[in-house]
């Protein structure tokens, strides 16, 4: 993403990093040419992001996971043990 030299000069005047653009690009919604990220859309990806969070700390618990695809089509799950990490 590029950025003008005006809003590079605003971004640093209103304390907004670069990091926040891209979450408002990711997250946000579009209105004409802007992309809005308001308190209820934050709220909505951090409720989304706690989610993964919780389900990938179950990821963690079970040593991990393995899926294994054919074409469009899961085939098997399965979860990594001892003796596979190794």
């Amino acid at each position: 993403m590029r950025l003008s030299r005006h809003a590079r000069i605003r971004m640093g005047q209103r304390g907004i990093p670069g990091r926040m653009i891209e979450l408002a690009r990711k997250h946000g919604r579009i209105e004409g040419d802007r992309w809005v990220l308001d308190r209820r859309e934050a709220r909505a990806a951090l409720d989304a992001l706690m989610a993964e969070r919780a389900e990938l700390l179950k990821v963690l618990d079970k040593g991990g996971v393995v899926v294994v695809e054919g074409g469009t089509q899961v085939i098997t799950a399965f979860n990594i043990t001892e003796r596979q990490r190794r």
